[in-house]
């Protein structure tokens, strides 16, 4: 005899072995592209555009809380925003976030209504995320692109900020409208010399342009004008984490005494601010930090107690630390604050007035 079954079905288990793991590499295999094919054309604009008018379904916003790396709180936010309006396909919306807006602001209002921090708290940061992931990135590599009506910034004196808006474009210049407290300052660039404007797309994301400041002009209403060349030298920004917003009123400030408390294996921190307070001007402000004028050469590093009016309106207090110090040309000292102790509802109230949820009161 050749030998027995067993030993003919021994010799055959190698061969049927590796035909087993082809099969299964070549299932594996036509599923991974059927799987990519499948997720590319859900992604592109054509699947998108036949599904826009269709419902937000709970498939879709778990699909875009994976995407932003939403809390559940925030993905449980965003659900009950879609169901609540209802909301057309989220994902043809999310390829301009700010299609959102209106929906936001609603709920920010039904929330302060109801005055739940909490839940505002979470609506920012959801705001946040979905803008920072799905904001389409524009690809400026010329000033000709910039839109009439968008605000640059000029930064002179050692610190001091204006802000500068287009007004209208030529073929090879554009016409800027300067604050009249710019021109007051003298802080006008001489002419024919070299600038540095930054300035923030409509998608949110911001660049800086070097240009050249041609001549000066009078508008119809004897307003200044200033005249700069187009640029292509344009070089993206990094997005500040904390969206921040331009104010000027006033303020309180004092010195603040820092005592660490130990508690077993736990530690916390007092801050007990000075009585001693000081006049100053808050100038901008964000939920990180703020500026403030003040007549007083402060040295960094310290703590510092701050109350007044953080979103224009209602008077509240936190506590920081001057990261920097600079000086003006006209005497006055600028102080860059960050943020170490702001409560939940400051933030909130903050935060309303950045995203012009609110209005301002008038600058006293």
């Amino acid at each position: 005899m050749n030998g027995s079954p067993l030993d003919a079905r021994a010799a055959l288990n190698p061969l049927y072995v590796a035909a087993i793991i082809l099969i299964i590499f070549i299932v594996l295999a036509a599923l991974y592209v059927i799987t990519k094919m499948l997720a590319d054309y859900k992604a592109s604009p054509a699947y998108l555009e036949k599904q826009k008018n269709k419902p937000t379904t709970f498939a879709n916003v778990n699909d875009t809380a994976k995407l932003a790396h939403l809390l559940r709180e925030e993905r449980d936010l965003l659900w009950s925003i879609c169901k609540k309006n209802p909301t057309p396909n989220l994902r043809y919306y999310l390829r301009d976030p700010l299609t959102l807006e209106p929906l936001f602001k609603a709920t920010f209002e039904f929330l302060d209504q109801a005055d739940d921090e909490k839940s505002k708290t979470y609506l920012f940061s959801l705001r946040g995320k979905l803008k920072d992931t799905f904001t389409p990135t524009e690809n400026m590599n010329n000033s000709r692109k910039i839109e009439v009506g968008t605000e640059l910034t000029y930064t002179a004196s050692q610190g001091v900020h204006y802000r500068l808006k287009l007004v209208e474009k030529q073929p090879d210049s554009m016409i800027l409208a300067l604050p009249a407290v710019m021109v007051e300052r003298g802080d006008k660039p001489q002419e024919l010399s070299k600038i540095t404007l930054i300035f923030i797309h409509k998608s949110g994301n911001a660049y800086q342009m070097e240009t050249r400041a041609v001549r000066y002009q009078k508008d119809k209403q004897n307003g200044e004008q200033m005249i700069i060349m187009h640029s292509e030298n344009l070089s993206p920004l990094q997005r500040r984490q904390t969206e921040r917003t331009d104010i000027e009123q006033p303020c309180l400030f004092a010195s603040v005494a820092v005592k660490k408390n130990e508690t077993g294996k736990n530690s916390t921190v007092s801050y007990t601010p000075s009585e001693n307070l000081h006049k100053g001007i808050l100038m901008d402000v964000s939920t990180g930090g703020c500026r403030i004028t003040t007549t007083m050469p402060i040295k960094p590093e310290q703590f510092i107690y701050i109350r007044g009016k953080f979103n224009a309106s209602d008077e509240d207090a936190v506590i920081g630390t001057i990261v920097r110090t600079t000086k003006r040309l006209d005497g006055l000292f600028i102080l860059h604050i960050r943020f170490v102790k702001i409560e939940r509802e400051v933030e909130n109230r903050i935060q309303a007035l950045v995203c012009q949820y609110t209005l301002p009161e008038l600058s006293i």
